[in-house]
Parts: C-alpha cells; sequence; structure tokens
C-alpha cells in the first residue's frame, strides 16, 4: 500500500540512507535536521507498506516553492513512486513551484517535463563537482 504524508523526525536516518545512495554529493545527517527544524522547509515521504521509499524536501521560498532534493530509493525505482510523489505535491500548490536538475539527468527531465515543468533558464557550469550545467524548471499554478 503507497502512502504519502510528512516525515517524522524518527524517520530522517531513512530518508539520510536515500539521500546518501542518490546523490554524489549528499547532504549530511546534521545538514537535514537542520531543515527539517525549520518551517520553511516540508518534508514528504513516499512510502511503501509503511517503509519510505521515497522523498521531497520543499522550500517556500515566499513567492514559489523550490524543490531542494528529491529521490528514490534505488529498490523502488522504475515503478513510478517519484511521479506519483510530485504530482501529490502539485495537486496541492497555492503557488508555483521551480526545481533545478542536471542536464545528464534524462529520467529526471523526462518525469519533470511530462508533468507539465517548463525550462525557463540554463546555469552554465552549476554542479561544481563536475562543471555540468544545471537546467531550471518552473510549474505554473
Amino acid at each position: 500500500m503507497i502512502e504519502i504524508r510528512e516525515v517524522e523526525e524518527n524517520e530522517l536516518m531513512d530518508l539520510f540512507d536515500i539521500e546518501q545512495i542518490s546523490f554524489k554529493n549528499s547532504y549530511r545527517i546534521s545538514t537535514l535536521a537542520d531543515l527539517y527544524g525549520n518551517p520553511s522547509y516540508k518534508f514528504l515521504g513516499i512510502f511503501n507498506r509503511k517503509r519510505l521509499a521515497g522523498y521531497i524536501i520543499l522550500l517556500d521560498s515566499i513567492d514559489v516553492y523550490e524543490v531542494i532534493k528529491i529521490a528514490v530509493s534505488p529498490n523502488y525505482r522504475g515503478r513510478g513512486l517519484g511521479k506519483k510523489l510530485l504530482s501529490f505535491v502539485l495537486g496541492d500548490l497555492d503557488k508555483n513551484l521551480m526545481l533545478e536538475v542536471r542536464v545528464s539527468n534524462g529520467t529526471a527531465i523526462n518525469l519533470y517535463e511530462s508533468l507539465g515543468f517548463e525550462k525557463i533558464n540554463i546555469r552554465k557550469g552549476y554542479y561544481g563537482d563536475t562543471g555540468e550545467d544545471g537546467i531550471v524548471y518552473l510549474f505554473t499554478k
């Protein structure tokens, strides 16, 4: 059974495990805990049989929401859980949503474009680890 809800504090280590596997430059657990304690950030998880399968971290930036992180555990990839999670967020918005993605992340780009995100900018050399460009997308509510 799939459930989408806010991540609870005692589930941050599970989120951290997915974070470390999913990102070359993953956040430290202390960084995640700091963000979690800040009311401007919202942590949502998608759970499969009460087990965290993926998450999204949103920042309320006054006039727009920003996706800070979105990831699905490798054990659950390819099942549409990222799309379900993002669709849930898009259905609950009261303002626009922005995100940024590496130009090499074709899977994510296809997902974002299939959900109606529009490319609004390219950040040249945005990623310090590779010098790769980042694409900025906007979903207009």
